[in-house]
């Protein structure tokens, strides 16, 4: 299928084909991209680096077999949240109360869909609560323990407090890399999907919660523009409303995928001291991924590109498609 110029967007935003039979296979193009938090200090190890690389891998296989994008960015998350390297699911951090509460969101490009939880305490898996309250339509967020109530209602899986790696150990600031998780995808069909996990902020109050729950903050996905997933401080992110922003510089500002990634991230939030990053994928399977810290744990991979993963200096984009 041959793709229309961003000129036609407000055409072409929810003019894909659909899925025939559960499978993507309208044309050759699908990417995905995912992170593993952002960092300012030193990260021995490489456990997240070998995580990424397996999840890309898989998540490459079952997108050329057209596995649709939503599918794909939940099943990668999820696998980050089980895998308790990183600040999401069985590895988040705990707040100064030495008590761990885990936020998620996943939006599914092809009708702006979406949902969240915030403050949980004992999901297993955030991302895939977050998908329950999508799929039952009535809400976006959820939060608190009524929200877990709810989550729990509908089917959501629980665990004990000792199933969490640093349950009872009270996070000190700046003790622990921020290791949010995120995944966005491009799948065969043209459809777009983002998800993004964490266990919060170093050392946070109990209660608070950050940009990564929140559509448009950080995560956000609409088909015919891009997908988007961030990690950092979120109280930025928030309050500039990063990732929509992105996307309105794409969808309105008629800026490639690079380009306003980078307006973003070093135009808007380093000049404040807004600490983070940002993976993304255009509608024509063009991966960028930014950051102002030290380090991004990322990667990405693509139909015509094998699965590369990066933690300090090397790949932040995609190569363009001919």
């Amino acid at each position: 299928m041959k793709r229309t110029a961003f000129a036609a967007l407000g055409v072409f935003l929810f003019a894909l084909p659909a899925q025939a039979e559960g499978l993507c296979q309208a044309h050759k193009l699908f990417a995905v991209a995912v992170h593993g938090g952002e960092f300012n200090q030193q990260i021995e190890g490489t456990a997240r680096l070998t995580a990424m690389q397996t999840a890309l891998e898989k998540a490459r296989s079952e997108l050329a077999a057209g596995k649709a994008s939503l599918e794909v960015v939940q099943e990668i998350v999820r696998g980050f949240e089980d895998s308790g390297v990183f600040n999401t699911g069985r590895g988040a951090i705990a707040d100064e109360a030495g008590i761990v509460e885990t936020d998620a969101a996943i939006m599914d490009g092809n009708g702006l869909r979406s949902g969240a939880v915030a403050s949980m305490t004992r999901i297993k898996n955030p991302v895939a609560a977050a998908r329950l309250v999508m799929e039952a339509g009535r809400h976006v967020l959820m939060v608190g323990d009524r929200g877990q109530a709810y989550v729990e209602k509908l089917g959501a899986e629980t665990v004990p407090e000792s199933y969490f790696l640093n349950a009872g150990k009270r996070a000190a600031a700046s003790s622990d890399p921020h290791g949010t998780v995120g995944a966005v995808a491009l799948d065969r069909c043209g459809h777009m999907a983002a998800a993004t996990s964490t266990g919060g902020f170093d050392a946070k109050a109990p209660g608070r919660v950050g940009d990564s729950p929140l559509v448009g903050d950080g995560v956000y996905a609409a088909d015919g523009v891009a997908a988007f997933s961030a990690t950092g401080h979120g109280e930025f992110f928030i309050r500039f409303n990063i990732a929509k922003d992105v996307s309105d510089r794409m969808r309105y500002g008629r800026q490639p995928l690079s380009q306003a990634m980078k307006g973003a991230i070093f135009g808007t939030l380093k000049p404040i001291g807004g600490e983070g990053g940002l993976i993304g994928i255009d509608a024509h399977g063009h991966v960028g991924m930014a950051f102002n810290s030290l380090g991004m744990f990322r990667g990405y991979a693509t139909d015509r590109e094998a699965p590369v993963v990066a933690q300090y200096a090397g790949p932040v984009k995609g190569r363009k498609h001919r």
